[in-house]
C-alpha cells in the first residue's frame, strides 16, 4: 500500500505523479538518532542578477499550477515572463485538501489531465479529466472523464499526446489503465493489469512502445516494464524493501527511480532491462543527523546527460542537486536553507521552474539549469507550486 509522508495536502499532489512513498511495515526502520543540529547548508550557484525580461520571454510556453488561496484551491496559470496570471479552474470553496490539481501537459500541448478530489460526509473520491487547452492558455470542456474511485491518480501521457495512462482504484485495490484519445468523440479505455496486490505510477517509455510502472505483486513494491498494451510484464527490481516513482531518461536508455533499500530514500538508476543498477550519489547516511536527507523527484537533462533532483538538507528543508550521469558529479543549484522542489524544464530546456518557501509563502521560481538567475514568478498571497510547463 503506497502512503505520502507529507501532509494532507502534499499526499493528494500524489494523483499528479509526484514520486509516493510506499509502506513497507515489515521492514525493520533505521535506528533512531540524536538530535542535532544540522550540518551548514553546501555551497549554491553563487549569487548572480535574476533572469532577464528577454530570456524569460524566449524560452516559451506556459506555466500551469496549483494555487491554493483562502477561498480554496484553483488551477492557475502564468507566462514564464510573469504577465499573463489566470485562473483557469476552480475548485470547491473553503478549507480542506485541494479539490482540483493539474496534472502533466501532453507533450504536444494540446491536453492537460486534471485531477478532481470530492470529499463529502466522510467519503473520498477521486476522478481524472482530459482538458483541452486553448490558444490562449484557457482550459476547455472535459473530453473524458474517468469514473470516481478512492484513488485516481499519477496520470502520463504517451509521446504523441494521444494516450493517456493512469492508476485507479475502480474494480480493485489499484491498477493502470490507458485511455486513448486518437478519436476524442470516443475516447477508449482499457485495463492494462489486472493483480489483486496493486500496480501503480506508469510512465510512458521515450518511443511509447513500453511503460514502465510499480506493483507489489511479488510481496513489496518494484519496478516492472511492460510493453504499451500491458502484455509481457517484466520485474527489473529485487530487493526486499520498496522501488518506486520510475522515470525515463529522455533516450530511453536509463531509468530513474526511488528506494529505500538503505534505510532512506535514495535514487537509483538502471537500464531498462534492470542491469548496470547503481545509485545516484556517493552520499551516505549520516547518523548525527536528526532527519532523513532523502532525494526525491528526479527529472533527466533534456540533453540527457545529468539528472535533477530534490534532497532533504534539514527538517522541512531541501535543495536542488543535478548529478552528472557520466562523471557522477553532484552540483548544488540551491543552497537548502528553505524547501526548494519540485524542479520541472521547459520544453526547451533553457530554463527550469520549482516551488520554494524561501521568501514566505510557497512561490514558484525560474533559474537556469546550472542554477544562475534566480527569479521569482508568482506573487500572490497563498501557496503556489506543483508546476506544469506546457510548450504552447
Amino acid at each position: 500500500m503506497f502512503l505520502h509522508p507529507a501532509a494532507c495536502a502534499a499526499a493528494l499532489a500524489l494523483a499528479c505523479g509526484a514520486p509516493a512513498s510506499p509502506a513497507s511495515p515489515a521492514a525493520p526502520g533505521p535506528a533512531a538518532a540524536p538530535a542535532v543540529e544540522a550540518p551548514a547548508a553546501e555551497p549554491a550557484a553563487p549569487p548572480s542578477p535574476p533572469l532577464t525580461a528577454e530570456e524569460r520571454e524566449a524560452v516559451g510556453g506556459r506555466i500551469y499550477y496549483l494555487a491554493e488561496r483562502d477561498e480554496g484551491a484553483s488551477i492557475e496559470v502564468i507566462l514564464p515572463s510573469g504577465q499573463g496570471v489566470k485562473t483557469m479552474l476552480s475548485g470547491t470553496a473553503g478549507a480542506g485538501p485541494p479539490s482540483v490539481l493539474p496534472g502533466p501537459v501532453a507533450p504536444n500541448g494540446e491536453w492537460i489531465a486534471v485531477i478532481t478530489v470530492d470529499e463529502h460526509e466522510g467519503g473520498h473520491e477521486e476522478r481524472i479529466e482530459v482538458r483541452p487547452l486553448g490558444a490562449a492558455g484557457e482550459l476547455g470542456e472535459p473530453v473524458w472523464r474517468s469514473d470516481a474511485a478512492p484513488q485516481v491518480r499519477s496520470p502520463n501521457w504517451a509521446p504523441d499526446g494521444r494516450t493517456l495512462a493512469f492508476e485507479a482504484a475502480f474494480s480493485s485495490f489499484r491498477d493502470i489503465y490507458t485511455v486513448g484519445l486518437a478519436d476524442k468523440t470516443a475516447p477508449k479505455l482499457r485495463r492494462l493489469t489486472d493483480h489483486p496486490a496493486g500496480n501503480y505510477e506508469p510512465a510512458f517509455s521515450p518511443d511509447g512502445r513500453q511503460i514502465a510502472f510499480v506493483s507489489s505483486r511479488d510481496g513489496n513494491a518494484e519496478v516492472y516494464v511492460m510493453r504499451a498494451d500491458g502484455s509481457e510484464p517484466q520485474r527489473l527490481t529485487h530487493f526486499q524493501l520498496d522501488d518506486w516513482g520510475p522515470v525515463w531518461s529522455k533516450d530511453g536508455a536509463l531509468l530513474a527511480f526511488i528506494s529505500n533499500r538503505e534505510s532512506a530514500d535514495r535514487i537509483f538508476v538502471c537500464k531498462p532491462d534492470g542491469t548496470e543498477l547503481r545509485r545516484l550519489t556517493p552520499d551516505v547516511l549520516d547518523a548525527r543527523k536528526s532527519f532523513e536527507p532523502g532525494e526525491a523527484e528526479p527529472v533527466f537533462t533534456p540533453d540527457g546527460k545529468g539528472l535533477v533532483y530534490s534532497v532533504r538538507t534539514g527538517p522541512q528543508k531541501a535543495a536542488l542537486r543535478r548529478a552528472d550521469l557520466a562523471t557522477g558529479a553532484i552540483v548544488p543549484l540551491t543552497a537548502g536553507t528553505s524547501s526548494d522542489r519540485e524542479p520541472t524544464f521547459a520544453p526547451s530546456g533553457e530554463l527550469l521552474v520549482f516551488a520554494s518557501d524561501r521568501d514566505g509563502d510557497p512561490e514558484l521560481y525560474l533559474m537556469r539549469p546550472d542554477g544562475t538567475g534566480v527569479t521569482r514568478l508568482t506573487e500572490r498571497k497563498g501557496a503556489d507550486w506543483l508546476p506544469r510547463w506546457s510548450p504552447r
